[in-house]
């Protein structure tokens, strides 16, 4: 099983696979599918394993992001664990200097308790995780640089879930620092003609990986989520 056989049509985009231990943003607007999209990646990819992934949540309590999933025919792999954060929220933003070190220390922890067959974590999303950061850009930019290298050390591939303030179109992509920081641009968006609106996913940049860089369609099926090429 590699990443890109997780959604139906995803090896088509990609000639090669995502490659192990890289840092992957999924941006997007909302409605785009980010959360599914990156859920059905690591649930379906370590259903095929013996491995195991993290899905850390800000977003949704676990039951409404389990629900969320269900509605689009994605399953839970047992091998994936969510860890809840926005319960927790509130508190945290009382600490707010130490969040990313709370953060990057409950994902070691769990790395530690499950060994080396922890291989991949997602962080949904880094917009309710700045909500709670009281820092300067630039040292955000430091911090969140040690973090990533910490979990790359780590031998981790991690997915970090961001969305853009604006619509996302074709020919309007935007990303911050978070660009800069990782391996890999994956994303999605919606494509408005008339009256008819179509979500797509396009590959910005994949280090070390064969991709097409055309947005293909994003659609959900009973099974899960489902890329095919369109006519843009």
């Amino acid at each position: 099983m590699r990443f890109v056989d997780t959604i139906d049509g995803l090896n088509e985009v990609f000639e090669t696979d995502i490659p192990k231990n890289s840092v992957v943003l999924v941006t997007g607007a909302a409605g785009t599918l980010k959360s599914g999209f990156t859920f059905q990646v690591l649930s379906n990819y370590l259903e095929q394993q013996d491995e195991y992934g993290l899905y850390v949540t800000f977003e949704q309590s676990k039951e409404n992001h389990l629900q969320n999933m269900n509605s689009m025919g994605i399953t839970l792999s047992k091998k994936l664990h969510i860890s809840d954060f926005s319960d927790y929220r509130v508190l945290y933003d009382d600490f707010s200097d130490d969040l990313l070190s709370i953060l990057e220390e409950n994902i070691i922890q769990f790395k530690k308790e499950v060994g080396e067959k922890c291989t991949c974590v997602a962080i949904d999303s880094l917009g309710a995780l700045y909500s709670l950061l009281d820092v300067e850009p630039q040292n955000l930019r430091k911090k969140m640089y040690k973090m990533l290298e910490t979990l790359r050390r780590e031998e981790l591939t991690t997915f970090l879930i961001i969305e853009e303030e604006k619509l996302s179109g074709i020919s309007d992509p935007s990303t911050g620092m978070e660009g800069y920081l990782a391996d890999g641009i994956i994303e999605l968006g919606l494509h408005l003609k008339g009256n008819v609106a179509n979500r797509y996913m396009r590959v910005r940049k994949m280090r070390s990986a064969s991709h097409s860089m055309e947005p293909w369609i994003l659609t959900v099926s009973e099974n899960g989520l489902k890329v095919y090429k369109g006519n843009f």
